[in-house]
């Protein structure tokens, strides 16, 4: 039998191919970078991150792999309460994303790709009708 454990949290990691870069990327849209390895190693290189948008997070790592494949398996999902003003923002900033007003499951969702190819989903309940 397995033993019961809490889980605090759960923390996506995903591997980019610049560290700063990304930080810079994600903080441009409104996400802020809220912990580094630098943080208690101040000599040291860049090695981690941790970006957080109102209460969510992930976490970001260095890819050193030499051959990095252009698609993603992965990518971030954030519910939110309105998609319509990440929108707006996104539109300022000149990001392209893609809209689905309506899924069969009863919400609306916009997508675009990050500096490093992931998908960033943002979605919100449709009201009820």
């Amino acid at each position: 039998m397995a033993t019961q454990v809490n889980i605090a949290e759960c923390v996506p990691f995903l591997i980019v191919k610049n560290i700063k870069k990304t930080i810079d990327w994600y903080e441009k849209i409104g996400f802020k970078c809220t912990a580094t390895n630098l943080i208690w190693e101040p000599d040291c290189e860049l090695n981690w991150a941790r970006i957080e948008w109102y209460g969510a997070a992930f976490m970001i790592g260095p890819d050193e792999r030499k051959d990095v494949p252009n698609s993603k398996d992965s990518g971030l999902w954030f519910n939110v309460q309105s998609v319509d003003e990440m929108a707006k923002f996104l539109n300022q900033e000149c990001i392209s994303f893609d809209t689905e007003d309506e899924t069969f499951y009863g919400r609306k969702v916009i997508s675009f790709k990050d500096i490093d190819g992931f998908t960033v989903s943002f979605s919100s309940e449709l009201p009820k009708k």
